[in-house]
């Protein structure tokens, strides 16, 4: 994976973003992962009794979702320190979900390089379905080059 070090991004730098179309056999999977089978995420006829359209996407998998963009972008070494979401919008199969984010902070804190993260994902709409917020921990090129020396001196 790819090393993203802190010297590389600048407030206002976008993330990204990552899309998947969502259906029910990924429902199923996640459902199965999560020991979560709760009818309401698998099956449309119980979720219509429900009042729904069709069976609905997992929250979690949403946060699932997010964290993967975020660790897709920074890689190797670096570290998602927190993640925190909402899911205001229903999803369903069939859905195509996008996750998105930008650079809104970035510092040094206890000795941690930190970047704060404004995320989200939206339906194939462009709707926001759950914005969120990350935190995430890079190296710098002053600590790479550190353990690249290390290393090859042995």
């Amino acid at each position: 994976m790819k090393q993203l070090l802190f010297e590389q991004i600048d407030v206002g730098s976008e993330i990204p973003s990552l899309k998947q179309k969502v259906d029910l056999t990924q429902l199923i999977r996640y459902s199965a992962a999560t020991w979560n089978f709760f009818l309401l995420h698998l099956e449309k006829e119980f979720a219509q009794k429900q009042g729904f359209k069709d069976a609905n996407i997992h929250a979690p998998f949403y946060g699932a979702f997010l964290a993967r963009m975020m660790t897709q972008w920074i890689g190797d070494p670096g570290r998602l320190r927190r993640l925190g979401y909402r899911v205001t919008v229903m999803g369903f199969p069939g859905d195509t979900l996008v996750a998105k984010g930008k650079v809104i902070k970035k510092y040094q804190e206890r000795g941690e390089n930190l970047v704060d993260c404004e995320i989200w994902v939206e339906n194939q709409d462009g709707v926001k379905v759950a914005p969120a917020s990350a935190t995430v921990s890079l190296s710098s090129k002053k600590s790479s080059i550190l353990i690249s020396k290390i290393l090859n001196d042995g």
